[in-house]
């Protein structure tokens, strides 16, 4: 059988590409530590990778979530621990205040620190996070939510709650709106139950500094309603204390779910690396040894087709 010329050029051309192709591709596996450069290299791989790649990413968008609820709520922790100090001062003063030891001066002196405590309850409810999103407004977060009118305090968030998605199935609170919160509280009012108009804290402050500033000027009021209206201050404030000590407890709760998640997140990140690395990662010691081979073989491929290109019938002539 002849060969021709042009054909066996032709195959030492293939031949030559061929190997150098295969040795470019080594090379490239080489340089980026992957197995699997492009889909073609191992379609199943490839697309098993690209699954791990997105539960990998969407895992990490969790850890992002859960950093930022746990920065959230821990600063909203914060500012509740500063209200509850607050009113545990105002609390004492109450009962200071309500001994018959205290004569009107004393009192007008009390209701001056008290007006002080109500600025402070307000400004920890309008604390802002990391963003300048306020806390306690619900979804309107960008507004301050507590404003103080004229002594009355009105609020100007919503009832939302904010919520983040730590896993594929699990979603937690990022704050509690300033309602239910600091608004909505089943006090006494004037000795009944408070139940169609619902308490603030802020109204329970600030009807403790009005009390103790209209006994200090006005000496004509009795002693009984003065006593009545102090004692039920107490309980309003004790109220208060409750529903706030109550939204504290969540926080902690919530705070526990999302470090155990994190963990579980984390462990399963470990884990897709595991598998990724198993899936895609280059065997070095196994390269090199092809890359070698393959060397070789561009080699010889270029020799034959350099005597390839030296022959001709005119030689032996």
């Amino acid at each position: 059988m002849r060969v021709a010329t042009s054909t066996a050029y032709s195959q030492g051309v293939t031949s030559m590409n061929t190997q150098n192709f295969k040795l470019n591709k080594t090379m490239l596996q080489l340089s980026t530590g992957k197995r699997i450069v492009t889909p073609q290299d191992d379609p199943v791989g490839a697309a098993r990778v690209l699954g791990l790649n997105q539960a990998k990413s969407r895992t990490e968008q969790f850890q992002d979530n859960i950093n930022t609820l746990k920065s959230s709520l821990q600063i909203e922790e914060t500012a509740l621990d500063g209200i509850v100090n607050t009113l545990q001062r105002v609390r004492e003063l109450t009962i200071q205040a309500n001994n018959d030891t205290y004569d009107a001066t004393q009192r007008a002196v009390i209701a001056l620190e008290i007006q002080e405590h109500f600025e402070a309850i307000t400004a920890f409810a309008n604390t802002t996070n990391g963003n300048g999103e306020f806390l306690f407004g619900g979804f309107n977060n960008r507004d301050v939510p507590f404003e103080n009118v004229g002594g009355t305090v009105h609020y100007n968030g919503d009832q939302g709650q904010q919520l983040l998605q730590i896993s594929a199935t699990r979603q937690v609170a990022s704050g509690d709106n300033g309602f239910d919160t600091f608004m909505n509280l089943r006090g006494s009012d004037n000795g009944n139950i408070a139940n169609s108009n619902p308490m603030s804290v802020f109204a329970i402050v600030k009807e403790l500094e009005i009390v103790l500033s209209s006994n200090a000027g006005s000496p004509t009021a009795t002693a009984e309603s003065f006593h009545d209206s102090m004692s039920r201050i107490i309980g309003n404030i004790d109220v208060a204390l409750g529903q706030i000590v109550d939204a504290q407890a969540a926080i902690g709760a919530r705070l526990n779910a999302v470090e155990s998640q994190e963990n579980v997140n984390e462990d399963y990140l470990v884990q897709l690396a595991t598998t990724l690395s198993d899936t895609q990662d280059l065997d070095y010691n196994e390269a090199i040894s092809r890359l070698e081979q393959e060397q070789i073989g561009l080699q010889a491929s270029q020799q034959t087709f350099t005597k390839i290109q030296g022959l001709s019938l005119f030689d032996f002539l």
